[in-house]
């Protein structure tokens, strides 16, 4: 196959070879390593379309991807484990952070430099298209590392003028398994994605809740289970909504929403009073957040 693409483009492909302008070309890897660009200008749409039949397109990145990259690549996009299987020795765990960026980042090898020195161990990031990758991080114990997540997206928001969204996975072993794990958990960052807009960090304890309500034959009936939610505008729910995200912590919960302490409890003490739910105690704070999300997903 390669000696007949030889032929056909020509001075326009390059096989394994480094070139000095990476964004003229378009390019590909086989499923046997092999990395091949095609000159952009000599190469048609309908031409594109077709190779991507038989070959895996390389998405635009400011350099080429290493082997690893390339099959961790393959991987995620198509579930195929045969680069992978060239790599003889495997991290026993693995966590996979996904996140979005909004806009896309302008330098990316800036970008993975900037999140390689904020982890322990060194990562490897695969961009899944312009606006979304992975963070693939190794894992030697099932055991996760505290790394303060809402700061460092803080950080790089900052630095890199972006807009950053994380969804921090759970630790997997590696097995035959680990693919069926990692679209599950890019299944739920869509899903917080499309109910959680505002939220920048998303851990699977966020999601759940919408994973119980999502396509729910019952929306209905559990909505009527408490219609006095139905009479509270949006302040009031943003509010209460805060208070619960916040650990039921008042004094935290009212300097996010820039109030006095003692005017978020009165807020607190009102609600307890009009729905005759105790929202300070686990059962009432989990029955009233749970339809919450329910009215928003509804109203959605």
């Amino acid at each position: 196959m390669l000696e007949r693409l030889k032929s056909y483009y020509k001075d326009a492909i390059v096989i394994n070879e480094r070139v000095d302008d990476i964004a003229a070309y378009e390019w590909f890897y086989t499923k046997d390593g092999d990395k091949i660009g095609i000159d952009k200008q000599r190469l048609s749409e309908q031409e594109k379309q077709l190779l991507s039949i038989f070959l895996t397109p390389i998405p635009d990145t400011d350099r080429m991807m290493n082997d690893e990259e390339m099959a961790w690549y393959s991987w995620i996009m198509h579930g195929d484990p045969t680069m992978l299987q060239h790599f003889s020795s495997h991290s026993p765990y693995y966590r996979f952070i996904h996140f979005l960026t909004k806009p896309s980042v302008a330098n990316k090898d800036d970008f993975y430099d900037a999140i390689n020195g904020l982890f322990p161990e060194q990562i490897i990031i695969v961009w899944e298209h312009d606006h979304r990758g992975v963070i693939i991080e190794k894992k030697q114990t099932p055991t996760p590392e505290p790394l303060p997540f809402a700061e460092i997206v803080d950080t790089l928001s900052t630095d890199f003028y972006i807009t950053l969204h994380l969804f921090i996975g759970q630790i997997h072993r590696y097995s035959e398994h680990l693919y069926e794990s990692f679209c599950h958990e890019r299944n739920c960052f869509q899903l917080a994605q499309t109910y959680m807009p505002k939220q920048t960090v998303y851990q699977m304890e966020d999601i759940i809740p919408l994973l119980l309500i999502h396509h729910h034959s019952e929306l209905e009936t559990v909505k009527k289970s408490l219609p006095s939610l139905e009479t509270l505008d949006d302040e009031w729910l943003h509010i209460i909504k805060t208070f619960f995200q916040c650990d039921l912590n008042v004094s935290l919960a009212a300097k996010k929403l820039y109030m006095h302490r003692n005017s978020l409890q009165y807020r607190i003490d009102k609600f307890i009073e009009k729905t005759g739910i105790d929202i300070k105690h686990f059962k009432g704070a989990v029955a009233v957040y749970l339809a919450i999300l329910l009215q928003e997903y509804v109203n959605h």
